[in-house]
């Protein structure tokens, strides 16, 4: 009887565990409203790294948009 006990238990810490991973998903995050933008060089992390008039992609959580950088602003 002990061992259906412990498969609970570790069924129990799998599943919070597995809800937690889902949380931290980029995928997830994406439906939250976030994008995903990159240029040439990769993920765009400073509005610097993509000039005006350079081609970005945003991926966003249905679908990508291919755009054209406009002048930028310092936050």
């Amino acid at each position: 009887m002990r061992r259906p006990l412990r498969l609970a238990r570790s069924r129990g810490a799998l599943d919070r565990l597995t809800g937690q991973l889902s949380t931290l998903s980029p995928l997830r995050i994406l439906e939250r409203g976030y994008a995903i933008v990159s240029g040439e060089s990769g993920i765009l992390k400073d509005a610097a790294a993509a000039p005006p008039d350079s081609a970005i992609r945003v991926r966003l959580a249905k679908g990508e948009l291919d755009a054209v950088v406009g002048p930028s602003r310092r936050a």
